[in-house]
Formats: C-alpha cells, structure tokens, sequence
C-alpha cells in the first residue's frame, strides 16, 4: 500500500466522525454489545425447562454466527461436557444423531435452509428438539409441533449475536444437566469482555489501542489465525468476521495440526509470504507442548521473513479469555474494514447467493 494510502488508513481510525460515516449500520455499538448479551443470555436461558434431562449427546444445528457458539461452547467447556456435542452445518443429519441426542436448531434469522432440512430429519427421527431463533419459518415450525422455543433481541446481524447464540446454548445444556456452570462464571467472562472493549473502542488512539494496530498490519494481507484448545474456535470466528465484516481473505488453523502440515505450505509461493500475516492467539491455560509448538511455528515464520504476530490473551478462566479475545477480534474486523473505506455491515455476496438460490427453486418449480 502506497504512503498516501497508509496515511488514510491510519487518518480514519483516529477520526470518530469519518468512523461513523463509514458505519452507517452501527456495527461498532454491536461490538461493544457482546458483555451484555452473554449476561441476558443466561437470563434468557433460565427461563427455560426442558422436559429432557441427561441427553446422551447434543446436536447444534446452524450456519455461519448462528453455528460459532456451539463451537466456542464445546471448545470453552470441552473439560467439562459430560456428553458429545457436534456442531452440524448443512442439510443433512448423521446417522448417530437419535432420540437419546438433544437437538438445537440455532438461527437468527430463522431462515436458514440447511438448518431447517436438518431439522426436519431430526423431527422425523423423534429428537428432543430446541429452537433457538428471533423468527422465520424455524419459529413456526417450532409453535406448531409445540417444540421449546427459545428467542432474542433481533437487532443486528447473525454474526453479532454471538453473545446470545453461545450464552443461551450453554444455559440451555445446564439445564439439561451436561454442562456444571454458574451466573457468577458468566458475569465474570463478561467483565474480561468488557475490559477488552475499553482497551479497542474507537475513542482510544490507534497508539494506545491494539485492535487498531492489528488491523493496520492486516491491510493489504492475508490473515492466518492460529490458535489451541479453547480458543481454536476463537480463531475460527476471528476468520470469519474478517471474512464478513473485513470483506477480506482470512484463513483459521488450529495447533497441533497445524504444525503436521501447514508449516511445511509456508515454503510456497515465495511471492506470496509478503501478503501473509500470521496471528497466534496463546494462553497461559494452552497445553505447554502447544505453547512450544506455536513458539516453534514463530520461529519458523521469522526465518521464513512473514510476518506475525503473538496476541497474549487474558482473563479468568478461559471463557473470560474467550469473550476478551472475541471481543479484540470483532473490533480488528471493523478496522479492517475502515482502512478499506468500506462498510463493515453489508455482506452482498451472501445476498447474492441466497437470491440466486431462490430463483433455482423457482425455477424448479416451474419445470415440475
């Protein structure tokens, strides 16, 4: 990127009136909305009786921010689940999915095609069913086969409802009693949520502010988020919300795997290590034989010249470090986005296609 360009980008990041110009949806203010709705999350899930105690596994049904809190929950809580939890994203259910496995049909929009297919299956086969959606289809579907139904605030996109999509799963699965968890535990990850955000909110220059910095680095780069454990799902949802909110090429690997044959793919094309841009999010709760691995991968990195980073993560437990890192995450995506001079909420693309689906069915039918 040219100097001129390099002074833009920096000029809109310190400068709050050309940031909300370039905001016009509010995606900033839904960022700093994650605390708040992790806690009315668990409100909203108290509320809540199943009829299905002790599943002997769990089911999430759900695409894009719909499906990132069953992963961010299986990862978060994976030393405490006392059963299986798979997260499905697509039309089909496998085999192993019965009427001993809890069912969780998770869309915002309620729309979702491949969640509903899935959810029909899952009725077909007697699941205990729960639906967690603001309205749509899925919605009728659930008040007419008198499944529970699960709602919340509607404003915003699927992608920031993360806060509800994971704090309400993992109430709903201490209800159901495989998951021990307790409100303190939550109001906790939210204060580590809400220290974050005060470190990356837009008042806070780019020099004191690391989300800032991050996204300046990651102009004109691809991004690779590397992360173990607890927060490979982490890394996973800082992907996609570079890929959403961005609108930029990013990439998610997950330690050890990664060091089993994405390090050897560093080697070429030599043209492009100048466009990589490496981002390891590490703990001091990672496996130790992790935390060497990703210090090796580093060193790799640096001798290879591309260019990377170690983004320490803080707070108690790991779902503080969880929601701290979601929250530095979220902001990066919206920088990214800015030092573009594009508008971090429109996803055109993803209109595109559901457009393009729906004349195919038309189609279809016409032809029938």
């Amino acid at each position: 990127m040219a100097d001129v360009e390099q002074q833009k980008g920096i000029s809109i990041l310190d400068d709050l009136e050309a940031m909300g110009r370039a905001d016009p949806a509010g995606m900033l203010a839904l960022v700093a909305e994650l605390p708040d709705q992790v806690e009315e999350a668990w409100r909203i899930s108290r509320a809540v009786k199943l009829p299905w105690p002790d599943p002997r596994s769990v089911a999430v049904l759900g695409m894009g921010g719909s499906a990132i809190g069953g992963d961010l929950v299986k990862g978060i809580w994976s030393d405490r689940l006392r059963v299986p939890l798979e997260v499905i994203r697509g039309y089909d259910l496998p085999a192993w999915v019965d009427r001993e496995t809890l069912v969780i049909a998770s869309s915002k929009s309620g729309g979702t095609e491949e969640t509903i297919s899935a959810l029909a299956t899952a009725l077909e086969r007697r699941c205990p069913v729960v639906v967690l959606t603001t309205g749509g289809p899925l919605r009728d579907v659930a008040t007419r086969a008198g499944l529970p139904l699960v709602t919340f605030p509607s404003q915003g996109t699927p992608r920031s409802s993360v806060g509800y999509s994971m704090g309400i799963l993992a109430g709903l699965l201490e209800q159901a009693g495989v998951l021990d968890l307790e409100e303190s535990e939550m109001r906790a990850a939210a204060g580590a949520a809400r220290d974050m955000a005060s470190r990356c909110r837009p008042e806070v220059p780019t020099a004191d502010n690391p989300a800032k910095q991050l996204a300046w680095s990651l102009l004109d780069r691809m991004a690779i988020v590397t992360a173990s454990g607890y927060l490979a799902p982490v890394a996973r949802r800082w992907k996609a919300q570079l890929n959403e909110n961005g609108k930029s090429t990013a990439a998610s690997e997950e330690v050890p795997e990664a060091t089993h044959n994405t390090v050897v793919g560093f080697e070429q094309p030599e043209s492009l290590r100048d466009h990589l841009y490496v981002v390891f999010l590490e703990s001091e709760l990672d496996h130790p034989r992790n935390a060497l691995r990703t210090r090796l991968m580093a060193d790799l990195l640096r001798t290879a010249g591309i260019a990377h980073q170690v983004i320490r993560v803080h707070g108690d437990g790991r779902l503080g470090q969880a929601l701290a890192a979601l929250t530095m995450g979220d902001y990066v995506s919206v920088y990214v986005a800015f030092g573009y001079a594009l508008d971090p909420s429109p996803v055109a693309v993803i209109e595109h296609i559901k457009k393009q689906l729906a004349l195919a069915d038309e189609a279809e039918l016409e032809q029938a």
